[in-house]
């Protein structure tokens, strides 16, 4: 072994131990080159599946290309990092993806990297420009970790490490150094197996690895600004905030490797909320709850939607008194709309009557149509 090959390799080990040390659970180094995914993403896009997700139509050559990112990239460090907790329903109703249980992983994994590349910058004696990214950069995260060899893209078009499953953040640091080197992808263990694509409500997984935004309970309610659609309402369940289905099925997941790390543990105030108390919120509550939350990606409206939804669904009768009392507070016609497909599900004909007679004035089209749906269906 020649001494720079050794001396890379003494370079990677120590990133690699400092790495471990800040909390992140797998890395590989792979070198800054145009990833082979760029037809069938194009595709993906021109398909529609993307939703309302426009940004992701912007900057396609860095999406495939890291070395386009930062002038001089040579290597791409790859990071997992493990953020599984128990349960995505808490005691009081709310229903969470995992991963928005804790802190904001933004702003949490960023100052990791930035401690990871300033080590580098160290260790390495070298002048080295460093770009760390989470969600944060035109990147596609998926499939750098692929091609690093942390993992298989399951059907369910998510990274699965074995022994770590798929609960995890994927994160990079950019560098202008050779860092990287040709690495075997790890092998598809997903076999026949199709318990993602069968257990999918909404049938979002339309083939193996493939997603269609439009239809996934995630993108519902987390991405999507507007009405969520009705044909779609009664699907989402009880899921206020993302969805965790296809992982919680994968067997690759049975064995539960919980985070232990401070940062992504689930905060208190969620446990005491329920869906019906959320649509009492006002921005300063709002503020108050979710401030450094990536629960914060859906804004007050959004949220407060979504609750509506649920209520909606939960087929408690109980709950339609408070209904009626925030629809006539409501400032948000997107809010007022969603309440009033959940009295419809849950009202007497009585209530439903009060609710027309509160609707009496109403000036906002899509408010004004979900009444009309509500009166056709009585019919």
């Amino acid at each position: 072994m020649s001494n720079r090959r050794a001396e890379k390799d003494l370079l990677r080990d120590s990133i690699e131990s400092r790495a471990q040390e800040l909390g992140f659970d797998a890395i590989s180094f792979i070198p800054a080159e145009r990833l082979p995914t760029e037809r069938a993403y194009q595709e993906w896009l021109r398909e529609g599946r993307h939703g309302e997700m426009d940004y992701l139509e912007r900057y396609q050559d860095l999406r495939v290309d890291p070395g386009m990112m930062e002038p001089g990239t040579k290597s791409v460090i790859v990071l997992l990092t493990n953020y599984r907790q128990p349960l995505d329903l808490l005691e009081g109703g709310l229903r969470i993806a995992r991963y928005a249980h804790g802190d904001d992983y933004h702003k949490e994994l960023w100052g990791r990297m930035r401690e990871l590349a300033a080590f580098v910058h160290a260790e390495s004696g070298a002048d080295v420009a460093t770009r760390p990214a989470v969600d944060s950069a035109p990147l596609l995260e998926r499939d750098l970790a692929r091609s690093a060899g942390l993992g298989w893209v399951g059907k369910n078009a998510m990274i699965i490490r074995q022994g770590l499953g798929s609960f995890t953040f994927i994160s990079e640091i950019l560098v202008d150094l050779d860092l990287g080197e040709e690495v075997e992808e790890a092998p598809d263990r997903c076999g026949s197996c199709s318990r993602c694509l069968n257990a999918c409500p909404t049938g979002a997984i339309v083939a193996p690895r493939i997603i269609d935004a439009r239809r996934c309970i995630s993108y519902l309610t987390i991405e999507l600004r507007g009405p969520i659609p009705r044909r779609l309402r009664p699907l989402i369940g009880d899921h206020l905030f993302g969805c965790d289905i296809c992982q919680d099925v994968c067997p690759w997941n049975s064995e539960e490797v919980l985070s232990d790390d401070p940062t992504h543990q689930t905060r208190s105030v969620y446990r005491k909320l329920s869906p019906i108390d959320l649509l009492s919120f006002d921005h300063d509550r709002y503020v108050e709850v979710f401030r450094k939350s990536s629960m914060k990606r859906a804004k007050l409206r959004g949220l407060k939607r979504n609750a509506a939804v649920v209520v909606g669904n939960s087929g408690d009768s109980s709950q339609v008194e408070r209904l009626l009392e925030y629809f006539s507070i409501e400032q948000e016609p997107l809010v007022r709309g969603h309440i009033v497909w959940a009295i419809g599900r849950l009202g007497s004909e009585e209530q439903i009557e009060r609710l027309e007679g509160l609707g009496v004035n109403e000036a906002e089209p899509f408010v004004v149509d979900e009444l009309k749906q509500v009166r056709l269906e009585m019919v």
